[in-house]
């Protein structure tokens, strides 16, 4: 709109160029929308595993260490078992880490990281839960569970006197997060 003309004559066009109000406001929200997105570069990504075992990259292929054997999962999938992999630290304690595969081929896809720990410390591991993928999504008190955009994790803490299981599974495991859910 120009001046003289219309039902605001007189009056100066609010977005016409060279007014100092727009050129503020117009620096002040590009100012905003590159903090926002500098601060999204930086943000962590989520955890998908433990150690060099992520979902869903993983495959039998993949393990060099350790002994593995072909088992039955308790729905009757014919799975894959790997022990005696080399441990993992789980804050001040060390991890036995077992491993399940979906099948007995070479492209067998991770289905499950088993951390054993034994002489746990029930408080240690929870908080390197925590620190590892926030604060869980339900608690109980023996236990407790997290969820990301890759995995579903649960503590037993602890399974038995002195000693913890972790159990982190790809989300496609619904019968098997269901199935620990209800020990």
């Amino acid at each position: 709109m120009t001046e003289g003309t219309g039902s605001l004559a007189g009056t100066r066009d609010p977005w016409a160029r060279g007014n100092p109000r727009v050129g503020t406001a117009l620096l002040a929200a590009l100012v905003v929308a590159l903090a926002g997105s500098s601060l999204s570069c930086t943000r962590e990504p989520e955890p998908s595993g433990v150690g060099p075992w992520r979902f869903p990259h993983t495959t039998l292929a993949d393990v060099k260490d350790g002994l593995c054997q072909p088992t039955e999962l308790s729905d009757g999938r014919k799975a894959t078992w790997c022990f005696a992999q080399p441990p993992v630290r789980i804050g001040g304690d060390t991890a036995e880490v077992d491993l399940y595969f979906l099948g007995a081929d070479k492209a067998a896809k991770l289905i499950e990281i088993q951390l054993k720990v034994r002489g746990c410390h029930e408080d240690q591991l929870d908080q390197w839960m925590r620190t590892a993928l926030g604060p869980p999504i339900e608690g109980k008190p023996t236990r407790s569970y997290w969820k990301n955009s890759f995995l579903w994790a649960a503590a037993l803490m602890p399974s038995e006197p002195g000693r913890c299981i972790v159990h982190f599974l790809p989300l496609s495991e619904n019968a098997e997060i269901a199935r620990i859910k209800e020990r």
